[in-house]
């Protein structure tokens, strides 16, 4: 008896639903049609949808016997399965209404299942042949498979019965753009969005027609394409260049920081944006786009070149020598950082490392008068003598150890309180050349006698044929000399 029960409930459910489904009164087509489009645009804005959506599942609610509040609820997730679904289960039930199979035929047009589309929206049409979003829906899955002359036929079917009707004037504006009627095309697409801004497809196709026509509203229609689709990096990179080539720099920086966040700003663009910093002086933001830019391009000196220049500008020295030394690093042949090195050790009081500089500069440019002159006055102040002395380290050592007596005395003669030590490891190679040589203490602080010590080890023959690396001290100032 509960089995049967349960049975004559169900049946009395189903036929309290069939009474409740009577055809409701439907508004006209184009009423329909705008508050459907109004809650499609209400998706693309984060800041609406929800409200949009209580609202929209409020009023379904208070009226659960009626179709087209459910309709307003599902079309705001259009093309989703869900909205699919809400449709779906709707259709047995209020089988006359046709924006029901209009939805549904949407949706297979969007997941390109022609078969099944085009039996939703012949549906619609069979009842009312005037139904203008069908025919509409037809078209765009005529011009999705390519047949250009049945999709332009249903686009201006729709038009003869709606002729403002955005959705048919964009399908027709961009089968014409295909074509290559880019002036028809233009007309359409610019009146389609006017009347319904949320196309991001249409205007998207809109926007080069602009740039051709050298019509400022490009930077507009770019601009909204942007809005509609956030994470298009495609379209932030165009509406960067446009606002770019407009002369609006900090609009553009903008738009080129917002593609970095997107992960889609290439080296080409970053170079750009530096370049937008320095024109405005940002030097901060210079910077920045300037380390990345040296960070991604391991083999170029441009970015290094430019980081020193902007240290150098807030006199962080250290900072600038950095630069300079990963230049060389990078390019060892590189002049600019060479010379730029030099100066940094004359100013440092360094003027043994600034020969060393001086040297490979000329040995970049052998014929540099400048460099020559510089370099051979350098040299002439260490007092080095015309001969390069040969011999095993030990004879080195005291052959060094006479020419700076003579020297220091000199020295000592304009200093009397002249006294230290300089203590040096010299880097020998297995050909019997001195491959470096490092100033391990120097409490001296004369650059005359350090860069003496220096360079007579640096530029000596040796007689040892393999690697060593001695270390060798003079002590100044009555202290015995050499060890």
């Amino acid at each position: 008896m509960a089995l049967m029960t349960r049975g004559l409930s169900v049946v009395v459910l189903v036929a309290a639903l069939q009474v409740r489904a009577a055809p409701e009164a439907l508004r006209p087509t184009a009423e329909v049609m705008k508050d459907l489009l109004a809650i499609e645009a209400a998706g693309y804005h984060a800041d609406k949808v929800d409200r949009v959506r209580m609202d929209l599942t409020a009023k379904a609610r208070a009226k659960p016997t009626e179709c087209m509040p459910r309709v307003y609820v599902a079309w705001l997730t259009l093309p989703t399965d869900d909205s699919w679904n809400q449709l779906k289960a709707l259709a047995p039930i209020f089988v006359e209404n046709p924006w029901v199979h209009y939805g549904m035929g949407r949706v297979y047009v969007k997941w390109k299942m022609a078969d099944q589309a085009r039996n939703e929206l012949n549906q619609v049409l069979k009842r009312d042949p005037k139904f203008y979003p069908a025919l509409t829906s037809l078209g765009d899955l005529a011009a999705q498979r390519d047949e250009a002359s049945e999709a332009e036929a249903f686009y201006r079917q729709a038009l003869a019965i709606a002729s403002d009707d955005p959705l048919a004037l964009t399908g027709l504006g961009q089968l014409l753009l295909k074509q290559g009627k880019k002036d028809q095309a233009m007309e359409l697409l610019k009146t389609s969005t006017r009347a319904y801004p949320e196309q991001p497809g249409a205007l998207a196709a809109l926007v080069p027609l602009l740039v051709d026509a050298k019509d400022p509203a490009a930077i507009e229609a770019a601009q909204a394409v942007c809005e509609l689709r956030p994470k298009d990096a495609a379209a932030r990179r165009q509406l960067g260049e446009l606002r770019f080539a407009a002369g609006d720099l900090a609009g553009a920086a903008k738009e080129f920081e917002r593609l970095s966040r997107l992960g889609a700003l290439d080296a080409a663009l970053q170079t750009r944006l530096a370049s937008i910093y320095k024109t405005v002086g940002n030097v901060d933001e210079e910077e920045r786009v300037e380390q990345a830019l040296a960070a991604q391009e391991p083999t170029s000196t441009v970015h290094n070149l430019r980081l020193a220049e902007l240290r150098l500008a807030r006199h962080d020295l250290e900072g600038a020598e950095a630069q300079y030394l990963e230049v060389l690093a990078r390019d060892p042949k590189n002049l600019v950082a060479q010379l730029a090195l030099v100066k940094f050790k004359l100013e440092a009081g360094l003027e043994f490392e600034a020969v060393e500089r001086l040297r490979a500069a000329k040995a970049l440019d052998p014929t540099n008068a400048e460099i020559g002159t510089q370099l051979e006055t350098l040299e002439n102040s260490f007092k080095l003598g015309n001969h390069q002395l040969k011999g095993n380290v030990n004879g080195i050592n005291w052959a060094v150890i006479a020419t700076l007596d003579k020297l220091y005395t000199e020295r000592k003669a304009a200093r009397p309180a002249l006294a230290g030590k300089i203590k040096i490891r010299v880097h020998i190679s297995d050909e019997g050349r001195a491959t470096a040589v490092d100033v391990l203490e120097d409490t001296v602080k004369d650059p005359v006698l350090v860069g003496h010590v220096y360079f007579r080890f640096r530029d000596a023959e040796y007689y040892e044929r393999k690697k060593v690396e001695p270390v060798v001290e003079f002590e100044l100032g009555g202290a015995k000399k050499g060890k």
